[in-house]
């Protein structure tokens, strides 16, 4: 028997969605399910995304969670409308099922705000970079699964030179230039896209020095991502994490926002200074 096609990126984030409305107000599954007269078993596969949600039931839903404002609800009855649309990512999905919403909301988003500590942020990666780092990772024994995850890895660094590409700020430390990935010359290549990404209209580059520290003194340790998604749609934050994709949403968002900004605005380097580091970077590279 053949296996059914995974949930679609935007199944998994309308049943995340409804997972998160039901939770917030403290109702059971089994309430829910008893509810809408469904099993709690097809309750649950609707909040995983692996079955969709028929209308009726959906409507009931977004009712009984007191989603009461009509360009919310209209958004959200679009989405679920279009959850069984199958999109590139979809095609990805047994390679990369932690990142499929991830990547959703990476095409979705009006803007993005990224902040890396440790490794080079995905969609700014070159092929040659991608593979030396993937190549060396929990995937590198197996073959087709990393060909797999460096094609969609690739298809995500579209978003950057799409049309109605959405605003993105790219917030880094320092150190992760000086990481020799794949060598000098592989580095030499991504120091370059790097500096081709901060001319791009709609993306912006910023460096956290190496002597900075306010971050660890807020308790971040780790990058994360906020997705600024259109109206009515929620902010919400990806954690990295190395055992499961973790993200939060308005309203528990507000520390990551405000430190963010902080960082962005009092403790960055300014994109001509940030290109410059990266510039001298890339001529050290050069010499090696």
């Amino acid at each position: 028997m053949a296996k059914p096609n995974p949930p679609t990126a935007r199944a998994r984030y309308i049943g995340r969605r409804m997972r998160t409305y039901r939770e917030d107000l403290g109702f059971k599954g089994s309430e829910v399910s008893d509810h809408i007269g469904k099993t709690a078993a097809t309750l649950s596969r609707y909040e995983s995304g692996e079955y969709p949600m028929p209308g009726d039931v959906f409507l009931t839903l977004l009712d009984l969670y007191r989603v009461n404002d009509p360009l919310e609800r209209a958004s959200l009855i679009q989405i679920n409308e279009d959850a069984p649309k199958r999109g590139w990512v979809d095609s990805f999905q047994p390679y990369i099922r932690n990142l499929a919403n991830h990547i959703w909301m990476e095409g979705e988003a009006e803007e993005i705000q990224i902040l890396e500590l440790t490794v080079m942020t995905g969609i700014a990666q070159t092929q040659r970079f991608a593979e030396a780092l993937m190549s060396n990772g929990p995937m590198r024994k197996d073959p087709v699964t990393l060909r797999r995850q460096l094609e969609a890895r690739m298809l995500r660094t579209s978003v950057l030179a799409k049309r109605n590409s959405p605003q993105i700020k790219l917030l880094m430390h320092e150190s992760i230039l000086k990481q020799r990935v794949g060598g000098a010359d592989v580095t030499a290549e991504q120091l370059e896209r790097l500096l081709e990404i901060s001319d791009f209209p709609r993306a912006e580059i910023r460096l956290l020095p190496n002597d900075a520290w306010t971050h660890i003194a807020a308790g971040i340790v780790v990058g994360y991502t906020i997705f600024k998604l259109p109206e009515p749609l929620p902010t919400v934050v990806y954690i990295d994490s190395s055992a499961a994709a973790i993200y939060e949403e308005d309203p528990d968002i507000d520390s990551f926002k405000e430190t963010y900004d902080a960082l962005w605005n009092d403790v960055a380097l300014s994109p001509k200074a940030s290109a410059e580091r990266i510039a001298r970077e890339l001529k050290e590279v050069q010499r090696e």
